[in-house]
């Protein structure tokens, strides 16, 4: 009986100090952490997010490469910013300029509500992968981006 008493009063000590600490006891800070590197893609781009995370507080790079016509372009962007529970914050520092995104972290995928040039937002989801994975993804991607038609006028010259 004093041996069940023991290890309850153990686990029970345990069980309270991890409480007491606010953290869910593996990663020493509100029990969110985003993965090392989330991929994600859609129709016509692929992305992907490679971080550091300490605390809250969030470090890293951004890569993501687009589909327009036959063009793809690529861009590369430092990122900073935290992870307050489930909430996402980051700042992405491109050559072209700056972005803030703003997700929701559930397991160890990131749905960042993306700004569109419409003025639209849409849910992009990211999930892990590796490198490896990005880099077929973004061949895939070039392979299938298709040459912009021929204008309508340029035809007509041809088969008058």
């Amino acid at each position: 009986m004093h041996v069940r008493t023991a290890a309850l009063a153990a686990a029970l000590i345990c069980l309270l100090a991890t409480a007491g600490c606010g953290t869910d006891g593996l990663t020493g800070g509100g029990g969110h952490r985003l993965p090392h590197t989330l991929v994600g893609s859609d129709y016509n781009s692929v992305t992907m997010l490679e971080t550091d995370t300490s605390g809250k507080t969030v470090t890293g790079t951004l890569d993501t490469s687009e589909a327009d016509g036959a063009n793809v372009t690529h861009q590369h962007g430092r990122v900073s910013g935290t992870v307050n529970g489930e909430r996402v914050t980051l700042n992405v520092d491109f050559e072209a300029g700056k972005t803030a995104l703003k997700g929701t972290l559930s397991g160890s995928t990131l749905t960042l509500q993306a700004p569109q040039p419409d003025g639209q937002i849409e849910d992009y989801v990211l999930k892990p992968h590796d490198v490896a994975y990005y880099n077929q993804v973004v061949r895939e991607l070039q392979a299938s981006a298709t040459p912009s038609p021929l204008p309508s006028g340029l035809l007509d010259q041809y088969f008058e």
